[in-house]
This record gives structure tokens, sequence and C-alpha cells, in this order.
């Protein structure tokens, strides 16, 4: 299962492995670290997602 988000400026996009995708579909809570990405500004740059932190709710966030 891939989930992207949209925020505007960019897309960004985590796969979720077997465990993480049969949490999610039952609505319990994650906190998953992506795979990063290389910003041409700001150098390496880690991606934050937490899956269910409300019922329903995707967070996502960049260290920057």
């Amino acid at each position: 299962m891939r989930l992207y988000v949209d925020y505007g400026y960019d897309v960004h996009s985590i796969t979720l492995d077997d465990a993480t995708f049969s949490a999610f579909k039952v609505g319990k809570k994650s906190d998953i670290d992506g795979q990063g990405f290389v910003h041409e500004e700001d150098g390496d740059v880690q991606d934050h997602w937490i899956l269910h932190r409300e019922p329903g709710e995707i967070l996502f966030w960049l260290d920057n």
C-alpha cells in the first residue's frame, strides 16, 4: 500500500509494509519515518508520518 500527500508545493509518498498496512486498516496509530529525500536548498530531509493520531487522521511533516 502506498500513501501520498500533496501539500500544494510537492507530493510525498510512503510504502507501508504488510504489518503497518494491517494496523492502518483497523485504525491503529503508527509512527513512521519515511525514506527521506535530498532537497536542493536544505540537503538531506527526513519525512515523518503518523497514521491515526486521531481516528482517520494522517499527519505528515518534514524536519525542516
